[in-house]
């Protein structure tokens, strides 16, 4: 399966005809994002270990407005899940929504606020793990050629970390980052692709423990 999505998401991406400038100003793009990524648990004092790519995909939606300001949203969820292969084998599944509204002073920059919920599900214990809280950011934007350009996002992660189990639950401060880079490629004017690299971290402020996730990025949108 896994295969199956990565290649039909390169096709996608790589394919396009008549190849056109998008257009700029206000609209609604929707579309699809993929992130094929691994999952490190690192625990101080014991170890770390890290899990077997997993792919999240699912819809997204942009909306730009005439006064430069701009709304974004997403909800991925995993179609493969992450698999820890220790002592003992874990599957987690995972549900990630996002969403943003920022405003872009210059063409080139801009800065954001939003709200992020990433919920994993192990699926032998049942035990279920929250991160959820708000976040604030920034991005650039540079043009790389007529029909591409260059994107780099960073923001920060007011979160916090919730455990439930049969025992009763765990809460506590997990702040963290997201940093991603990439291009975006305007294959026509009603359709565009990104590919790129994203780096999640997040640290418990009383356990220490951090998780982090990585790995590459696709997206396909199309006007509306």
């Amino acid at each position: 399966m896994k295969r199956i999505l990565i290649a039909a998401v390169t096709a996608l991406l790589l394919t396009g005809s008549g190849v056109a400038r998008a257009a700029s100003g206000k609209g609604v793009e929707a579309g699809v994002q993929m992130w094929i990524n691994e999952w490190t648990h690192d625990v101080p004092g014991v170890g770390s270990i890290t899990s077997d790519s997993a792919v999240l995909l699912g819809p997204a939606i942009k909306v730009k407005f005439p006064n430069n300001a701009f709304f974004d949203a997403s909800y991925l969820f995993s179609v493969s899940d992450y698999t820890f292969s220790n002592d003992t084998i874990y599957n987690d599944e995972r549900q990630d929504a996002n969403a943003a509204i920022g405003y872009m002073i210059v063409p080139g920059f801009g800065v954001l606020a939003g709200y992020k919920n990433s919920a994993f599900k192990e699926k032998e214990t049942g035990i279920k793990d929250t991160v959820y809280g708000p976040l604030i950011g920034m991005m650039v934007i540079a043009p790389t050629d007529v029909n591409s350009s260059f994107y780099g996002k960073l923001n920060y992660l007011f979160t916090r970390f919730k455990q439930q189990d049969a025992f009763g639950g765990f809460q506590e401060d997990s702040q963290g980052w997201i940093f991603e880079f990439g291009f975006k490629f305007d294959f026509t004017r009603e359709f565009n692709g990104t590919i790129g690299y994203k780096y999640e971290t997040n640290t418990g402020s009383n356990s220490n423990i951090e998780d982090s996730f990585s790995g590459l990025t696709f997206g396909a949108m199309f006007a509306l």
